[in-house]
C-alpha cells in the first residue's frame, strides 16, 4: 500500500462511506522579449479600458518570469510606418541587449491612407518603391512598403545581438460561409516575405487564430471574444486565446531560450458535457483516478452527475497529476437545477474558498493558488519524513494535486489549472501550524490560504512535533531554501516543542537559530517574518511557554524583522471568547476548524499591521479583525472534509 492510498483508507475507516500552475522580481540577467505592435497588442495603457485587451498585455501569463521578461511596447493606433517615424522604435531599441528578443506585428494601420485624418498608411507590398509626401506635420518624408519597414525592425534588431520573429496579425472578425477572412495574401504574405528576405522567424498568428476561431464557431467568437460593432479589438477572452495562440507559434519555432521559457500548458477540465472544446478534457463522474490518466475523481469520495456540471450530497475530491510548483487554479461552480453553497479546499484541508453561495442557473468562477511539492530537494537529497507523512498525509508530497469541493450540493462546472510564478509564502513550524490530515484537528497555517488574492500561495511545510532543530535536521528548511526565490517570504512559528528541549543552553540555541535562518532567508532574497507561539487552553492568565515568546521578540528587534506576536493577540482572543473557549480548541494546545481560523484572522490582521508589503496581496473580502471581538461560534461554519475523527497530532 502506498502513502496516498493509506492516507485514503484511513479517511475510509473514519467513517465516509464511499469509496476512495504578482510576478516574481526579474533576474537582470534574464533575456527580455520586447513586443512592438498596435492596439491589437496592447489596447490603451494595458488594463483592460473599456474591456479590451491585447494578447501582449496576458502573454506573461505563459511563461517563467525567472526565465524571460515580457517587454510590451506596442501602442494603439500604430502602423509599421509610424512606429518608426515616430520615434518610438528608436527608444526600444535603446534598451534591447545581446541576446533579447523581438516580436513585431503591424498590419491593421497599415492600409490606411498615406496623408489625411491620420495619415498612418504604408505602401502595400513588400518591394523597394517608395512615395514621397508631406505628411501632417508639414514635413517631407518618403513612404516605404510596409514589408520594408519590418525588414528595419528585422535589421536593426539583429544588429543588437537580438532574435527578431515577425508575426502576420490576428484576422478579424469577419466571416463568410462559415470561414474568417485570411490575409494570406495580403498583409500576412507580406510578413512572410519580409521574414524570409531578412532572416527572421516567422510566426504565422492570422492562420493560428483564424483555425481556432473556426473551431468555436461563429457565435461564440462574436459573443466571447469580441465587443459589439468592433471586428478589431479583443476582450480579455479573446486575448487570452490570441495569446495561447503565440505561444503556439513559438513552440513551433522550437528556439530553445524562448521555447524553453514557456511554461507547461494549462490543464483544461470540463465537468459539465457542454464543451466541445478541442482544449478542454471531458471529465464524467465514472472517471476515477488513474495513473495512466493522470486525472480523475478519488474513488473514497466521487460526485454525483448535475445538470451543468458534477455535484454531490457528500464532499468530493478530484485530483491531478503535476510538477512540483505553484498552481493557479480557475474553478467556475453553480449547477443548472439548483443552487449552492461551495468551499474548496486543495492537497491537506488547505482552505482556498469558503462558502461561495451560487444561485440556480448561475455560474460563478473564482481563482487562487495552490502550492505543490514533493520531499526531493535539488542536489538530490529528500526531507525526512516522518511515517505518518508517508501514509495519512502523503497527499501533502505526491505528485498530484487534489482539490476538496464541499459544502450544500457543491456544484463544480470546469476547473483551468496552470503552473504559474508568484511569490511564495513559507511557512514552517510545529502541529499549530501545519496542515493537519483529518478532522477535527487544524491550524491557522490550513486556513491561511483563503485570505490571499490569486497573485500568492502558501506553502506550508510546517509538521506535528517539530522544532527548529528538529526541522533543520530533517532538512524542511532544506527544502524550503532550494525552493525560495527573491519576492519570496518565509513565516516561522516554533516554540511549543522547543520548550521541552532542557538543555542548559536550549533557549540560546532556538536565538540562534532564529537568527540563521534570518540571515539565510534574506541572502536568498526572501523577507522573513517571525510569529510567536500562540498560548495554550491553559496559558489565559499564566504563561505555559517560558521565555520562547520574548526569545522570538528579542531577534525580531535585533535583526529588523517583521513581528507577528500571535502569543499576545491569542491570549486577548482566548479571553475574549469567555465561556466560549472550550469551541476553539481540540485538547489543551490544538485547535478545531473556528479556533484556528480565528487564529488565522489574528495572524492576517498582523500581516496587514506590520508587513505592508504582503498586505498588498490579501484577499478583498478580508475586512479587519479585532482579536478582542472574535467570530460568535454559532455562526461559524466549516464544511467536514472526507473522514471523521483522526490521530491525536504529534507534539504537546
Amino acid at each position: 500500500m502506498n502513502g496516498r492510498q493509506a492516507w485514503m483508507a484511513v479517511a475510509l475507516l473514519a467513517g465516509f462511506i464511499a469509496s476512495r500552475g504578482v510576478a516574481q522580481p526579474h533576474p537582470s540577467s534574464a533575456p527580455a522579449l520586447y513586443l512592438i505592435g498596435d492596439s491589437t497588442v496592447r489596447n490603451g495603457s494595458g488594463r483592460g479600458a473599456d474591456g479590451l485587451w491585447g494578447w501582449g498585455s496576458v502573454l506573461g501569463e505563459h511563461f517563467d518570469a525567472a526565465k524571460i521578461r515580457i517587454e510590451n511596447h506596442a501602442i494603439g493606433g500604430r502602423s509599421s510606418r509610424t512606429f518608426l517615424t515616430e520615434g518610438r522604435w528608436e527608444a526600444v531599441l535603446k534598451e534591447i541587449k545581446p541576446g533579447d528578443f523581438v516580436m513585431m506585428q503591424f498590419g491593421h494601420n497599415d492600409g490606411g491612407g498615406l496623408t489625411g485624418n491620420r495619415g498612418r498608411g504604408s505602401l502595400k507590398g513588400n518591394g523597394e518603391e517608395t512615395q514621397t509626401i508631406t505628411n501632417n506635420a508639414g514635413n517631407v518624408e518618403t513612404v516605404h512598403t510596409y514589408g520594408w519597414y519590418l525588414r528595419r525592425y528585422v535589421a536593426d534588431a539583429k544588429t543588437k545581438g537580438a532574435t527578431p520573429i515577425v508575426l502576420s496579425q490576428i484576422p478579424r472578425n469577419l466571416w463568410k460561409d462559415g470561414k474568417v477572412g485570411r490575409e494570406s495574401n495580403g498583409y500576412g504574405r507580406f510578413a512572410k516575405e519580409a521574414a524570409e528576405q531578412g532572416g527572421a522567424a516567422f510566426l504565422d498568428l492570422n492562420e493560428i487564430v483564424a483555425a481556432r476561431y473556426e473551431q468555436f464557431g461563429e457565435a461564440r467568437v462574436r459573443r466571447e471574444f469580441f465587443k459589439t460593432n468592433d471586428h478589431t479589438h479583443t476582450t480579455l477572452a479573446g486575448a487570452k486565446l490570441n495569446a495561447a495562440c503565440v505561444v503556439e507559434g513559438i513552440r513551433q519555432l522550437k528556439d530553445p531560450v524562448l521555447a524553453g521559457a514557456l511554461l507547461p500548458p494549462r490543464l483544461r477540465f470540463d465537468f459539465s458535457g457542454g464543451k466541445v472544446d478541442p482544449d478542454w478534457t471531458t471529465v464524467s463522474t465514472a472517471q476515477l483516478y488513474s495513473p495512466s490518466t493522470g486525472f480523475g475523481f478519488e474513488s473514497i469520495a466521487r460526485p454525483d452527475a448535475g445538470a451543468g456540471g458534477v455535484t454531490g450530497e457528500r464532499p468530493f475530491l478530484f485530483s491531478v497529476d503535476v510538477p512540483e510548483g505553484n498552481y493557479r487554479v480557475t474553478a467556475t461552480l453553480g449547477g443548472n437545477d439548483h443552487a449552492s453553497t461551495n468551499t474548496v479546499k486543495a492537497e491537506l484541508r488547505r482552505l482556498m474558498m469558503e462558502n461561495l453561495n451560487v444561485g440556480k442557473g448561475e455560474a460563478v468562477t473564482r481563482e487562487f493558488c495552490v502550492s505543490v511539492r514533493t520531499p526531493k530537494i535539488s542536489g538530490g537529497d529528500f526531507v525526512r519524513l516522518k511515517p505518518r507523512e508517508k501514509t495519512n498525509e502523503m497527499v501533502n508530497w505526491d505528485d498530484r494535486l487534489t482539490l476538496e469541493f464541499s459544502g450544500t450540493r457543491p456544484s463544480l462546472r470546469t476547473l483551468e489549472i496552470a503552473l504559474v510564478t508568484v511569490p511564495t509564502v513559507f511557512l514552517l513550524g510545529d502541529s499549530t501550524v501545519c496542515d493537519q490530515p483529518l478532522e477535527p484537528w487544524n491550524s491557522w497555517g490550513q486556513m491561511l490560504p483563503r485570505f490571499f488574492k490569486p497573485e500568492i500561495a502558501v506553502a506550508n511545510h510546517a509538521q506535528s512535533g517539530e522544532s527548529i532543530k528538529s526541522s533543520l535536521g530533517a532538512w524542511r528548511f532544506e527544502k524550503v531554501f532550494s525552493l525560495m526565490k527573491p519576492g519570496d517570504w518565509l513565516f516561522l512559528q516554533f516554540g511549543h516543542n522547543d520548550m521541552k528541549d532542557r538543555a542548559t543552553n536550549a533557549l540560546a540555541a532556538y536565538r540562534e537559530n532564529l537568527r540563521k535562518i534570518v540571515a539565510r532567508a534574506r541572502e536568498q532574497g526572501g523577507t522573513p517574518v517571525l510569529v510567536t507561539s500562540m498560548e495554550r487552553k491553559s496559558g489565559v492568565e499564566r504563561d505555559t511557554l517560558e521565555g520562547y515568546p520574548d526569545a522570538v521578540r528579542a531577534v525580531a528587534r535585533e535583526e529588523g524583522v517583521a513581528l507577528i506576536d500571535l502569543h499576545a493577540m491569542s491570549k486577548v482572543l482566548y479571553r475574549a471568547l469567555g465561556a466560549d473557549l472550550d469551541k476553539a480548541f481540540q485538547d489543551g494546545t490544538h485547535h478545531n476548524d473556528y479556533g484556528s481560523y480565528e487564529l488565522a484572522r489574528c495572524v492576517v490582521e498582523g500581516i496587514r499591521k506590520n508587513v505592508p508589503a504582503l498586505a498588498k496581496s490579501l484577499a478583498e473580502d478580508v475586512p479587519k479583525f479585532d482579536p478582542n471581538q472574535p467570530d460568535p461560534p454559532e455562526k461559524f461554519h466549516m464544511p467536514e472534509s472526507p473522514g471523521m475523527l483522526g490521530p491525536k497530532p504529534d507534539g504537546n
